[in-house]
């Protein structure tokens, strides 16, 4: 056999054992299973609940595994609060809190980690874990437990509490005598308390300081002030808000062009008046609306063309009157009019019935009622409705068919552009305009009804929610019974709010002026709706909040 058929044979054969060896590794990749595995503390020192441990002594926790440091240290809280008074050492997996003060004099010390710990991969605490301990001969036994709402995409909230004495705590500026954190569903439990009375807030603490930052950090008030005794556990509930502190204040005034204001705020304002006013007369702007892209932002719709260089503008806001100049402009209006919201909402599914179809702009109009009023049509399923329109007010249209709206149809409306322009000319920007919409037959919707049991007085606030979704559906003001009529078929939650005030609004509280937040409660329960059936359900108020 000649060479270079050895030489092919050779390599024929090499190449089969390289297929062989690559086949024989495939297979589950190196690595193991994702590590989704939250971290725990193993090991403590001084052990949980020991007593008369020396004032010199040092705190050590080792975790389940390697941990990511920073997390850790954001998420410790201590009690009594060090201060700058203690240095962090870490060796692999085990922490050493190094106190550079002796310990105070018989006093419980509770070290608490947060749920925002994690480990070298993310995982974070299932829970907040607390080591308490005493210097003295005892351990203090208080406890308070409740829920908060946690703000959207939240998974925790800290708890912070203040023993009251001489003045009332400013969360600006005092540091809590305790704080932790809830679980991901907002709910926690404070313990190894010092015996006394407390004011707790529910703080979202974004730079772990315990300190309240108004300008972007939410915060609520406890329902109460508590007392925590041994053997009693009080609770409370926490509905934080954004409360910004400083004084109402306009930011800027804009004219956008000669028909258009715009006013910007530093807080969201819902105003009662705007009036414009140059050298040579005074205006009050009967249109207004919000700006979508910012809450604090109004568009101001003037009437008449400004003839200065500059004018003021005044808005009423409750007892306020806030006042800001402006350039004038002599831009004109080139935007096109459109819909910001109609009834019903487009491609929606509704429960009951709207006679009228109301279509609001984002701007004052004008409606052409001259034009072909068969150009406007309503088509329920295949069959073509004749409907009459009209503009109700300066910013809207209604549509009323000449036959009754159904349950259990489909409906199209369409509209041409020619019909609509604003006051300066310009065409709605649609060139056929379609709203659809669907309502459910009566026969495919069901009930909840029931009754809120407590031995307090009411009123109350009952807020029925979809489940998975974050605003309510409808909300029934009652002394105790309360009906949910006319819903599709699907799962849904209770909450009550006890009305304290009996305004019929939801009260969350404020820090300046202070005030409580109401209480509320979820039913424990999901509550099943079924066609042409009532669920029956009781909400036993209990002041115990269940989410």
């Amino acid at each position: 056999m000649s060479t270079s058929a050895l030489a092919a044979i050779r390599l024929a054969l090499i190449s089969l054992a390289l297929l062989s060896l690559s086949c024989a590794r495939m297979g589950v990749p190196p690595g193991g299973p994702e590590d989704k595995t939250p971290p725990e503390i193993a090991f403590e020192f001084p052990e949980a609940g020991s007593v008369n441990v020396p004032r010199d002594s040092d705190v050590t926790l080792q975790f389940s595994e390697p941990v990511n440091r920073p997390s850790v240290e954001a998420s410790l809280y201590l009690s009594p609060e060090p201060g700058r008074r203690l240095r962090y050492r870490w060796s692999g997996r085990m922490l050493t809190l190094d106190f550079l003060d002796p310990l105070p004099e018989n006093r419980t010390i509770v070290v608490t980690v947060g749920a925002q710990a994690k480990d070298m991969q993310g995982n974070a605490l299932e829970n907040s874990q607390t080591l308490a301990f005493s210097t003295g001969d005892h351990i203090d036994r208080g406890e308070i437990q409740g829920v908060s709402l946690l703000p959207d995409r939240a998974k925790s909230i800290s708890i912070a509490a203040y023993l009251l004495g001489d003045t009332m705590p400013d969360p600006m500026i005092d540091t809590p005598d305790y704080r932790m954190q809830t679980d991901d569903q907002g709910v926690f439990d404070l313990g190894y308390l010092a015996p006394g009375v407390y004011r707790l807030f529910a703080l979202e603490d974004k730079n772990f300081d315990g300190l309240w930052s108004p300008a972007n950090e939410r915060i609520g008030p406890a329902t109460q002030d508590v007392q925590a005794v041994e053997g009693l556990v009080p609770s409370v509930t926490f509905a934080p808000t954004l409360q910004d502190t400083t004084t109402l204040g306009i930011l800027r005034a804009k004219q956008i062009d000669v028909r258009t204001l715009n006013l910007r705020f530093n807080h969201e304002i819902a105003p009662d008046r705007f009036d414009v006013f140059d050298d040579v007369s005074l205006q009050t702007a009967l249109q207004f609306s919000r700006d979508t892209s910012s809450t604090a932002s109004w568009f101001v719709y003037l009437d008449d063309s400004l003839t200065t260089d500059s004018a003021t503008a005044k808005v009423a806001v409750g007892d306020s009157m806030l006042t800001e100049k402006f350039a004038i402009s002599t831009k004109p209006d080139t935007t096109h009019p459109k819909v910001a919201e109609t009834y019903p909402a487009n491609r929606s599914a509704n429960r009951s019935v709207q006679q009228e179809i109301v279509i609001v702009f984002n701007e004052p109009i004008v409606f052409d009622a001259t034009e072909d009023s068969l150009s406007v049509r309503l088509k329920a399923d295949t069959t073509d409705f004749s409907v009459g329109a009209k503009q109700s007010d300066a910013m809207s249209i209604t549509v009323v068919p000449e036959l009754p709206i159904e349950t259990g149809r489909k409906y199209v409306l369409g509209i041409p552009n020619s019909f609509v322009t604003d006051r300066s000319g310009n065409v709605w920007r649609d060139s056929l305009w379609t709203l659809t919409w669907y309502n459910y037959p009566v026969d495919s919707l069901g009930d909840i009804v029931g009754a809120i049991q407590s031995p307090e007085l009411g009123p109350w606030l009952v807020e029925l929610y979809r489940v998975r979704t974050g605003d309510p559906l409808e909300t029934v003001f009652t002394n105790s019974a309360f009906k949910f009529v006319g819903y599709p078929q699907g799962d849904y939650r209770l909450r009550a709010i006890h009305d304290v005030n009996g305004n019929q609004m939801f009260d969350r509280g404020t820090v300046s002026p202070f005030a409580f937040s109401e209480p509320f409660q979820w039913h424990p329960d999901t509550i099943a709706v079924r066609p042409r059936w009532s669920a029956e359900v009781d909400i036993l108020w209990t002041t115990l909040s269940q989410k």
